[in-house]
Formats: structure tokens, C-alpha cells, sequence
């Protein structure tokens, strides 16, 4: 029988998080591939267009040889990336129900969705990104007017940490409005329109969970990263083969994306069905929704 939804604390959010991904590691991690895969080719494609010569006049590379490549990159990465998070969101949702689902099935659900999902993805992303840009820029700009011969040394390193510190924070505080947009899209086949005002709704009053979630698992996601790429510029260096380091890097970084990468899903996903118990009863409607019909009483004949 499902485990009846019940309000949970952000501990037992993170330490229900922690649970589902255990007892389901192999399902979560083969529908986080997606996502670290995408990233592997928008860094091949980087790599790439490094490596190709200067063209064009004045020596710089034309639009259609840099930018256009650059741009299928980003698509292909966002796409990845919103697709695996849409897949952990419906395998989420079927641990939930102690329904057995596969990595195709998590994947099959998506059809007539997936669109939607990059939409809804893509725009959060970038809507975040833009205003988290807009203000750095004006933090610098408005430094370097006020004291513009300190902007040297360790200061100017400083200050210039503390500019991407403030930025991460402002694109954060901006996307986790939107955090739950994904889950309405893929639970309520809501449109993208409909699932930003969705998640922008359900995340009041709680944003500073959903902030908690990212952080947390964020800073996981790091430590794993460092210590995957550690191990595999080490293993690159003994192997005195640039080809070999090279491709350890990009396994390691597809290996530790695949780990961490549905911790933050999984936990988002908890955190709307948490939403949704508190602000509209889904525990009760989950139930009653799963109650047979009553059964019509019998139609008596008519006496003669």
C-alpha cells in the first residue's frame, strides 16, 4: 500500500531524499545519464571550436563557424539536462505509489511533454541567468566608478569572488520561484506557462527550503566532482597519454554528474508533493482518488 503523504520537516525532506535514492540507485542513476551525457558534448563541441584555426576577416572566427555550433551546444545541454530531470520527476512520483517503473517507462511517460519540459527549463534557466548577469554587471560597474585605481590585486580578486558569489546567490533566489514548474508540468500535464505561475505559487512561503535542497546537495555534487576529477588527472598523469587523461576527465565528470545529479530532482519533487499536502490536502485527494466507485444499487423492477 502507499505510504500515506504526510507534512514533512526540511530534515526528514532531505532524509526521505536520501532514502528513495538508496533503495532506487540503479533506476535514479540510469535516468541521470541523460543529463551528464548532454554536458559531455557541449564540452567536446567547446573543445573543439578552440581548436579550430581563425577565419574571417580581421581574424576573427565568423558567426555561422562559432556561434551557431556553440548554440546546438547549449541546446543540446539544457535539453539533457530538463529531460532527466523530468524523468526523475516521473520515476518520483512512481516510488511514491510503489508502482514498478523502468528507465523507458520514466522516459515513455514524457511523451507529449518533453517540449513543454526544455521550455519550461530553458526559460527558468535563462530568466534567472539574465537578472543573476544584470546584477554582477552593475555591482562591477558601479565599483569601478566609485574607486576605479583599486581594482588590483587580491582586492580586485576579492571583489570579483564576491561579485560570482552574489551572482550564484541572485540566480538562485531567482530559480527556486520556478523550482517546481518541472514537477507540475510532468504530474498535472500543465503548459509552460501554466507550470512557471504553478511553481511561483506552490514555492511560497517555502523557498528557503527549496534553497536549503539545492545548497545541500550542490556542495555534495562538488565534493564528488573533485574527488572523481582528482583521481582521474592523477590516473592521466601516470599514464603519460594525453588522449587517455583527456578521456578520464570527461568520464569522471559523466560518472559523478550521473551520482549526484538526482539528489536536487528528487528532493524538489518531495518538496511539491510536501507543497501540496500542506496547501491543498494531495494526501486526502490521493486517497479519495484511489477509492473504488460506490457500486449503483440494483434497479428494483416495477410490479405489474
Amino acid at each position: 500500500m502507499p505510504e500515506p503523504l504526510r507534512p514533512m520537516s526540511t530534515g526528514q525532506l532531505l532524509d526521505h531524499t536520501l532514502t528513495i535514492y538508496r533503495r532506487n540507485f540503479p533506476l535514479f542513476v540510469g535516468i541521470a545519464t541523460v543529463g551528464p551525457a548532454a554536458g559531455v558534448i557541449f564540452q567536446l563541441i567547446t573543445v573543439g571550436l578552440r581548436s579550430v584555426p581563425v577565419a574571417g576577416r580581421h581574424g576573427a572566427r565568423p558567426f555561422a563557424g562559432f556561434g551557431v555550433p556553440l548554440l546546438v551546444g547549449w541546446a543540446i545541454l539544457l535539453g539533457g539536462m530538463a529531460i532527466a530531470n523530468a524523468g526523475t520527476v516521473r520515476a518520483v512520483a512512481a516510488v511514491h505509489l510503489e508502482q514498478k517503473i523502468a528507465i523507458g517507462r520514466a522516459y515513455g511517460a514524457l511523451r507529449g511533454r518533453i517540449l513543454r519540459v526544455i521550455g519550461i527549463f530553458s526559460l527558468a534557466t535563462t530568466i534567472s541567468g539574465l537578472i543573476a548577469g544584470l546584477a554582477a554587471f552593475m555591482f562591477a560597474f558601479v565599483l569601478a566608478i566609485a574607486s576605479p585605481g583599486s581594482l588590483s590585486g587580491r582586492l580586485g580578486f576579492g571583489i570579483g569572488f564576491g561579485a560570482v558569489i552574489g551572482a550564484v546567490a541572485v540566480f538562485l533566489a531567482i530559480y527556486i520561484r520556478y523550482a517546481l514548474a518541472i514537477q507540475a508540468c510532468v504530474v498535472e500535464d500543465l503548459s509552460v506557462r501554466s507550470s512557471l505561475k504553478r511553481s511561483v505559487q506552490l514555492s511560497k512561503g517555502s523557498r528557503w527550503r527549496a534553497a536549503s535542497v539545492y545548497i545541500i546537495f550542490l556542495i555534495l555534487a562538488g565534493i564528488t566532482n573533485y574527488g572523481f576529477s582528482y583521481v582521474s588527472v592523477r590516473t592521466g598523469l601516470l599514464l603519460h597519454n594525453r588522449f587517455a587523461a583527456t578521456t578520464l576527465i570527461y568520464a569522471a565528470g559523466f560518472v559523478s554528474g550521473s551520482i549526484t545529479g538526482p539528489l536536487a530532482t528528487i528532493g524538489i519533487s518531495l518538496l511539491y508533493y510536501d507543497e501540496r499536502v500542506r496547501k491543498e490536502a494531495f494526501d486526502l485527494q490521493l486517497m479519495l482518488a484511489s477509492l473504488d466507485p460506490p457500486e449503483m444499487p440494483m434497479a428494483i423492477p416495477a410490479q405489474a
